[in-house]
């Protein structure tokens, strides 16, 4: 099984395990996709303008004041409480990928490349678990329903880390998934 989360960070459509373009998914049993789409690349700007225009927005507040910036991204990671150190040794971490490049990252992450293409030949099972509450989560059901057989589980109160905000409910939707590979 491959999982991934966030976005494309480890995109399990680009990866040397996961591609099914280049390398085919022989030794994949299943895919996991964690609360968030593939890139729609350019195609994003006219698919979801609001999304687009308010990912945007917020790169002048990134290359402005990165700490804000870094807190709130954070922050709006969880939906549970979760212990003042943890957020901010996160914080932290972030703060570490210099301004340039994590803008740099964040654009083309999300409008480089059109990813959508490589779902079409996923040839093994699939589970995309959202956030219920998810500001993508039309876009996660058009992902799910664009790859033959997936499966589809919406979280209640969690958001984008849906495997710490609601671990035992994400564990088992996933475990689920993984006796159904057997």
């Amino acid at each position: 099984m491959f999982g991934c989360w966030p976005r494309d960070a480890c995109n399990p459509l680009g990866s040397t395990v996961g591609n099914p373009q280049a390398f085919g998914t022989g030794s994949v049993a299943g895919v996991v996709l964690v609360d968030s789409p593939v890139s729609y690349g350019p195609a994003e700007l006219d698919l979801h303008p609001q999304l687009s225009k308010a990912i945007l927005s917020n790169v002048s507040l990134y290359a402005n004041h990165p700490q804000e910036f870094s807190e709130g991204m954070v922050r709006s990671l969880f939906r549970q409480t979760q212990p003042d150190a943890d957020l901010s040794a996160i914080v932290q971490s972030t703060l570490k990928t210099p301004t340039g490049t994590g803008i740099a990252m964040l654009v083309a992450d999300i409008f480089g490349t059109d990813r959508r293409p490589a779902l079409m030949k996923l040839d093994r099972p699939a589970l995309v678990i959202a956030a219920a509450s998810s500001p993508l989560l039309d876009s996660q059901k058009e992902m799910a329903a664009s790859i033959p057989g997936t499966k589809f589980v919406a979280i209640e109160g969690a958001a984008h880390a849906v495997f710490v905000d609601q671990s035992g409910t994400f564990d088992s939707a996933r475990q689920v998934f993984l006796q159904s590979l057997r």
